[in-house]
């Protein structure tokens, strides 16, 4: 049997711990109903028809709907929006908004996928990382 990894103290710091435990983790990585998911758009009143309806999803359809989208989406802010009121993601939310300000993210709408791509497959990667290791952390062996 493998151990389980303990981060470091500095991984520690990174996660937002008073806000993450199982059940929101749970929330954040689980599926939602379709009148609860995110429907890409290319502009107003022109869908693409893909939709994605857990952060997996997500991160599987940015890599597949044309990088038009990504453009449409960042600048009205609806990745951050569905991420945050949806998924119950603050964390990644604001990630994805700092994506605005980022000048030579904006140069190619190639580039902005494919950043947006790893942002939330890293994501993804941690908050498993943190639910397979929460519990081995002594500050939260009593939750």
């Amino acid at each position: 049997m493998v151990p389980k990894a303990t981060p470091t103290e500095e991984q520690r710091e990174d996660f937002t711990l008073e806000s993450l435990n199982r059940e929101v983790i749970t929330k954040i990585l689980g599926t939602v109903t379709y009148d609860q998911a995110f429907y890409f758009y290319e502009d107003m009143g022109k869908p693409t028809g893909d939709f994605a309806i857990s952060l997996s999803d997500f991160c599987n359809k940015i890599s597949t709907v044309v990088p038009k989208c990504m453009v449409f989406h960042i600048k009205r802010g609806d990745f951050e929006n569905w991420i945050r009121e949806v998924l119950g993601d603050t964390e990644l939310a604001q990630r994805i908004s700092k994506l605005k300000t980022s000048d030579k993210i904006w140069k190619k709408e190639v580039t902005l996928r494919d950043k947006l791509h790893s942002m939330v497959k890293d994501r993804v990667n941690e908050l498993r990382d943190i639910w397979t290791n929460v519990l081995t952390w002594p500050e939260l062996a009593s939750t």
